[in-house]
C-alpha cells in the first residue's frame, strides 16, 4: 500500500510539501504556549492588523502574474513572468510607501490602533518581499522543486521563532511579534533566492519585449484575478479591523489566536496540496481539456482529512485552548469553537480555488469574490446596527460564511470540467 502511494507523483509532491510544512508548522505551535505567555491579548492584536494589512497589498502586490508562471509551454516564458511580476511589485510596494508617509496620522485613525504608527513603515517593504516570494515560489512549482520548498517554509518558521521568543524575554511588547514576522520574510527570500539563481541560464532568459508580450497574454490576471484576490483578501481579514473598532483590541488579539490554531490545516496540508494542485491540473488541462480527475480525487482528499480533525476543534477548542496556551486566552477558544465550520469549508476551497487561473476563469472569480466581500459587509452592518454581543457575531459570521463557500465549491467543480 506504501509503495502503491508513493509511486503517484502527485502524492509524493504532496508529502514532500507536507513534510517541510509540519515541520515550520510545529515550531510556532510549540512555542505558541510560550508566546501567549510572554505577550498579552493586545500585543498579539497588533500583529493581527499588521498581518491583515501586509495580506492584503501583498496578494495583488504582483497583479497575479505569478499565477501565470506555471502555465506556459516554454520555460522562458515563465522566467519573463517572474522578471515582470517582481518589477511590478516593486512598484507597487514603492506606492504603498508614498500612500503611507502621505496619510500615516488618517491611517492610524482609521485603524483605531496608535501601536500600529511605526509599524506601518515597514509595511511596503514586507509587502515587497511578499511579491517576490510569490514569484520565486511558482517558478519553483513550475520547476517542481517540491523539496526547495519544503525547506524554505522551514527556514522562515525557524527565524520567525528566534526572533519573537527572544525579543519577547526583553519584553519589547508588540514589537517582538511584527519583527518576527519581517525578518522570517528576509530568510524565506533569501533562500529561495538562492537556490533559483544559481541556475545562471534561467537568467538570459529575460528580454523586455518578451515581459511586455506575455504581460498582454496573461492581462486577464490583472484584469479579473487582482480584483478577485483583493476582494477575497478584503473578506477574510476586514474582520482583524472591525473587531477592535466595534469592541476591543484584545478581541482581534484572541481571534488571531483562533486563525494560528484553525489556520494550521491549511498551513500544513491545504497549502501543499494547492500547489501541487495547480501543476497537475494545470498539466490534465493542456492535455485533455479538463481537469475533473485531479479536482474530484484532491476534493475527496481534502474532505477526508478536514472532517474528524474540524470536529475536534469544534467540540473540544475552548478547554484545550485554555488548557495549552492559559487561561486568559480561553475565549479564543470560545471563539475556534464558533469559526471551526468556516475554516474547514475555507480548508477545503483555498486549495481548489486556482481552478479559476487554470482555466483562464478570472471573471468569473472576480463575481464570486465580490459579492463575497458584499456579503461580509453586510454582516458587519448587522452587527452594528444591532449592536451584537461578539459571541452572536461570530455564529452569525460562521454559519453564512460557510454556506456561501459551499455555493463557490460547486462552481469551482463545474469549471473543472472545462465546459462553458
Amino acid at each position: 500500500m506504501l509503495k502503491q502511494f508513493m509511486s503517484n507523483e502527485f502524492n509524493k509532491n504532496v508529502l514532500k510539501l507536507m513534510t517541510g510544512a509540519t515541520i515550520a508548522q510545529a515550531i510556532p505551535v510549540a512555542i505558541s504556549p510560550i508566546l501567549t505567555r510572554l505577550y498579552t491579548p493586545e500585543d498579539f492584536g497588533v500583529l493581527t492588523i499588521f498581518i491583515a494589512l501586509t495580506a492584503i497589498f501583498g496578494s495583488i502586490v504582483n497583479a497575479r502574474y505569478e499565477l501565470a508562471i506555471v502555465l506556459p509551454e516554454k520555460e522562458e516564458d515563465s522566467i519573463n513572468l517572474v522578471a515582470l511580476s517582481i518589477l511590478i511589485a516593486i512598484f507597487i510596494s514603492s506606492l504603498l510607501l508614498v500612500a503611507i508617509l502621505l496619510f500615516k496620522n488618517s491611517i492610524i485613525l482609521l485603524l483605531g490602533n496608535d501601536q500600529i504608527g511605526l509599524w506601518l513603515y515597514f509595511v511596503p517593504l514586507t509587502v515587497l518581499f511578499i511579491g517576490i516570494f510569490n514569484s520565486l515560489n511558482y517558478l519553483n512549482t513550475r520547476l517542481k522543486m517540491f523539496g526547495v520548498i519544503a525547506k524554505v517554509k522551514v527556514v522562515k518558521s525557524v527565524s520567525l521563532a528566534i526572533v519573537q521568543l527572544g525579543l519577547g524575554f526583553l519584553k519589547v511588547g508588540a514589537g517582538g511579534l511584527v519583527s518576527g514576522q519581517i525578518v522570517s520574510h528576509v530568510f524565506a527570500n533569501g533562500k529561495l533566492a538562492k537556490e533559483v539563481f544559481s541556475n545562471k541560464a534561467l537568467l538570459s532568459y529575460i528580454r523586455i519585449k518578451d515581459m511586455v508580450r506575455l504581460g498582454k497574454r496573461y492581462s486577464s490576471f490583472p484584469k479579473y484575478s487582482m480584483g478577485a484576490v483583493l476582494a477575497n483578501n478584503l473578506s477574510q481579514h476586514l474582520i482583524s479591523f472591525f473587531l477592535p473598532a466595534l469592541y476591543s483590541i484584545s478581541s482581534v488579539g484572541f481571534y488571531g489566536l483562533v486563525n494560528r490554531i484553525l489556520g494550521m490545516p491549511s498551513t500544513i496540508i491545504g497549502n501543499s496540496v494547492g500547489q501541487v494542485f495547480f501543476q497537475r491540473a494545470s498539466e490534465e488541462k493542456l492535455i485533455h481539456g479538463n481537469a475533473k480527475a485531479t479536482f474530484n480525487s484532491t476534493l475527496k482528499k481534502l474532505l477526508i482529512i478536514s472532517t474528524p480533525l474540524f470536529i475536534i476543534f469544534f467540540i473540544a477548542a475552548e478547554d484545550l485552548v485554555a488548557f495549552v496556551f492559559g487561561e486568559d486566552w480561553r475565549e479564543a477558544g470560545l471563539y475556534s469553537s464558533i469559526l471551526a465550520p468556516l475554516f474547514m469549508i475555507r480548508f477545503i476551497n483555498t486549495p481548489l480555488s486556482t481552478i479559476t487561473s487554470i482555466f483562464e476563469k478570472n471573471h468569473v472569480a472576480l463575481i464570486m469574490q465580490l459579492s463575497y466581500l458584499i456579503v461580509t459587509i453586510v454582516l458587519f452592518l448587522i452587527a452594528y446596527y444591532f449592536r451584537m454581543s461578539i459571541i452572536h457575531f461570530l455564529v452569525m459570521y460562521s454559519v453564512v460564511l460557510f454556506l456561501y463557500n459551499c455555493v463557490r465549491l460547486f462552481i469551482f467543480k463545474r469549471i473543472s470540467t472545462g465546459e462553458e
